[in-house]
């Protein structure tokens, strides 16, 4: 169930503070507009459970049941709400971090020490000519037109990848 909100500015409110306006009105935190039990509707004015009684079904003893695991009342911190003024205009984290980066297409580049297209293809043809000759009715021929299969396949995946 989603927490309560003020019905005037939409800031989220403490059960705690909404359990508490059934004793007594309160100030919302952010706007400071007058809250009241019966703004919330049954959620804050719910009257106790009472026990059932085991003796007669149907019947409702005199004692409460308490609640069965309470909550604490600092299990949920909300932090202060903040003016965007406040938190805007300071210093960035996280400026410098990435000074001399390349971006976009430019961060992609085939360099010495380890060509990766020239991997691709290569590791391409061993595997097409391995399938050939393993699977193939004519191993010499088979493993010869797998392996030039695989390279220009792997060759034309390469460069798809890499259009701009």
């Amino acid at each position: 169930m989603p927490p309560e909100q003020c019905p005037e500015c939409g800031r989220f409110l403490k059960r705690a503070l909404v359990d508490g306006l059934a004793d007594a009105p309160a100030p919302c935190p952010k706007c400071g507009v007058e809250l009241t039990a019966a703004m919330f509707g049954a959620a804050a004015v719910a009257a106790p459970a009472l026990a059932v009684d085991p003796l007669v079904p149907g019947v409702a003893a005199e004692t409460p049941v308490p609640d069965p695991l309470p909550l604490p009342l600092a299990s949920s911190v909300r932090p202060p709400d903040l003016e965007p003024d406040e938190v805007r205009g300071g210093p960035d984290p996280l400026e410098g971090w990435d000074a001399g980066v390349p971006t976009g297409s430019a961060a992609i580049v085939d360099q010495r020490p380890f060509p990766i297209d020239a991997a691709v293809v290569a590791g391409a043809a061993l595997l097409g000519a391995a399938l050939g000759a393993t699977l193939g009715r004519r191993p010499v021929r088979d493993a010869t037109l797998a392996a030039f299969g695989g390279a220009v396949g792997a060759g034309l995946v390469r460069r798809i990848w890499q259009l701009p």
